[in-house]
């Protein structure tokens, strides 16, 4: 199942430029999928109420549909944050995505979720940015993620 949000932008004069953040949730377990997209899009409201941004949030609980959304190109893969759990089901798991990202040459930022810290070593040939255990902090740890992209990519600093 994939969902997407758009976040509020509040009111601007339409022929302006938004400066699109691409913000993608991998995530089997609907609870906690929605729960990080919605700390995610929560985190960055300010931002987004000052109407220079716009925020396209796609969250996904089936691995395998984003898979095949990325290799149709029906989704673009480049310009993006990715919030990813590692054990993804159907004998999936992050390696798998990561590898289509590089395959389909996607300039993202991946941040690999888990509940278990062993998979920190698990992942390591695996080409990610961060890595998260999910516990009580992490949806906080992935907003902290998510301001520090969009400061990278779009040079500037956020307050708060």
């Amino acid at each position: 199942m994939a969902h997407s949000w758009n976040g509020i932008t509040g009111i601007s004069n339409p022929n302006e430029m938004k400066k699109t953040i691409n913000v993608l949730v991998i995530e089997d377990n609907e609870y906690y999928n929605n729960l990080l997209s919605n700390s995610l899009q929560q985190s960055i409201n300010s931002i987004l109420l000052k109407g220079e941004y716009r925020l396209i949030l796609r969250s996904f609980t089936n691995a395998a549909d984003y898979i095949r959304k990325i290799k149709s190109q029906e989704l673009q893969c480049s310009d993006a944050i990715i919030f990813l759990d590692y054990y993804l089901g159907n004998g999936l798991n992050a390696a798998h995505i990561i590898r289509l990202l590089r395959e389909q040459s996607c300039d993202t930022m991946v941040v690999l979720l888990s509940q278990s810290r062993n998979v920190k070593e698990k992942a390591s040939q695996s080409q990610y940015d961060y890595f998260v255990v999910k516990d009580s902090l992490a949806p906080a740890l992935c907003s902290l993620y998510l301001k520090q992209f969009i400061e990278n990519k779009f040079s500037v600093t956020l307050e708060g």
